[in-house]
């Protein structure tokens, strides 16, 4: 299935202490680096504003979100787990949190942090795109299917969870339905013509009529 990508937030601002602001500043410096693809260099820069700042959660979400995206699954869940003892509940670091237990297949832990995290803000898309994923791995395709249709009802033009949603349907033999979803998919995002091909999920709906997706 595919998965969201984590994205970078700003740490909070609080004290305007000399330390604070230092913080504050090689956070700063880390989410340009992040966003330049220099990833040590950003992971050196969080890990000295945490130095700086060791309360601020925003800190360790950051750096967390940094060594999920470099695959140093365990730092991140040290990181998102900090960052939880310091801010409490937080639906954004529970759906980080989630998708590190997916790319884990930790499948049980990561529907529990994004059921969470969907209680906790249920109008973002993309925790119930993620945790449609984490369904299907389960084995549960129909539970799947509606947490794809709800991150596209709250957000229509969202190609991953078409993909998602064609993939699945594919899989359980829905071709019609399959094709309409997975057009939309590469509509919105023409890569998708190329990953689907090598997809196995797609097997059974290949040279069935209607779904010619040249």
């Amino acid at each position: 299935m595919d998965m969201d990508e984590n994205r970078l937030d700003l740490a909070e601002a609080g004290e305007t202490s000399g330390d604070a602001l230092e913080a504050q500043r090689y956070n700063t410096l880390a989410i340009t680096q992040a966003s330049q693809g220099m990833a040590q260099g950003a992971l050196a820069s969080f890990s000295k504003a945490i130095e700086f700042d060791p309360q601020n959660a925003g800190y360790y979400y950051n750096r967390g979100i940094v060594y999920a995206e470099e695959g140093a699954h365990e730092m991140a869940l040290q990181d998102f787990m900090q960052a939880l003892a310091l801010r409490g509940e937080d639906a954004d670091i529970l759906h980080n949190r989630g998708n590190v237990y997916a790319m884990m297949g930790e499948w049980d832990l990561a529907f529990d942090d994004l059921t969470r995290c969907i209680e906790l803000n249920p109008n973002q898309p993309e925790p119930f795109n993620t945790r449609g994923a984490v369904l299907a791995q389960r084995g549960e395709p129909v539970a799947a299917l509606a947490d794809f249709a709800t991150a596209i009802s709250i957000k229509p033009q969202y190609a991953e969870a078409h993909f998602n949603l064609a993939r699945v349907n594919a899989a359980l033999g829905q071709c019609d339905i399959a094709a309409a979803h997975l057009r939309e998919a590469i509509t919105l995002e023409p890569t998708f013509k190329g990953v689907y091909k090598a997809i196995p999920d797609f097997d059974g709906c290949r040279g069935q009529p209607g779904f010619s997706i040249e």
